[in-house]
């Protein structure tokens, strides 16, 4: 599936009309998608596809957003990296950067509206180093809040917004509990959502 996606987005390139910008469009969709489907399928031999190695954060946030500039840009969203630039972390470069690309998608595509911004801070507690990614979307209510992990929910804000698959946030708790993260999520309706990524025992100076 990868083959002919790559020939789509070469036969694109050529073109510059607003049929080849909604083709693009629907193009990412189905690469996001076929991601998905591909990252999902590696859960099951999980222990044989990681390596653990020191990541400046900085680095790794700055390329998952610039993978997906082109989302933010259609939509008109803009984002604001606040990241010590020597805050390290341990963690897997592949599988961290297809959470943050799950992350900053949802962010992106619950939020409407112009001159909005997603956020992105780290802090640091004790050992552990805090990734903070804030949007201005629509939030998500009480009731959904304990169930955003769950494989397939939705909730009733992604019904409206046709755009959750409800695996994007399950594939991300997954992925951190099987690299020793863990996430969180606050949640107000209207105002917005915050996903923390806490990555424990991390250096947060880079050496």
């Amino acid at each position: 599936m990868k083959t002919p996606l790559s020939v789509i987005q070469l036969s694109l390139e050529d073109l510059e009309d607003e049929a080849a910008i909604s083709i693009q469009e629907e193009l990412e969709r189905l690469r996001r998608g076929l991601e998905m489907v591909i990252y999902t399928s590696r859960l099951d031999r999980f222990e044989d596809d990681f390596h653990v190695e020191s990541l400046v954060l900085n680095k790794v946030v700055s390329a998952s957003v610039a993978e997906n500039r082109r989302l933010f840009i259609r939509r008109g969203i803009k984002v604001n990296i606040q990241i010590n630039p020597n805050f390290t972390v341990y963690s897997d470069a592949k599988w961290l950067m297809f959470m943050l690309t799950q992350i900053l998608t949802n962010a992106v595509n619950y939020t409407s509206g112009t001159d909005k911004t997603v956020t992105l801070t780290s802090q640091h507690i004790g050992t552990d180093l805090v990734l903070n990614i804030t949007d201005q979307g629509i939030g998500i209510s009480p009731e959904d809040l304990k169930r955003v992990f769950n494989p397939y929910f939705t909730g009733e804000r992604g019904r409206q917004y046709h755009e959750s698959t409800g695996m994007g946030l399950y594939l991300v708790r997954e992925i951190c509990n099987r690299l020793g993260h863990t996430v969180e999520l606050q949640s107000k309706l209207g105002e917005g959502t915050t996903v923390q990524i806490t990555f424990h025992n991390s250096d947060h100076l880079q050496r």
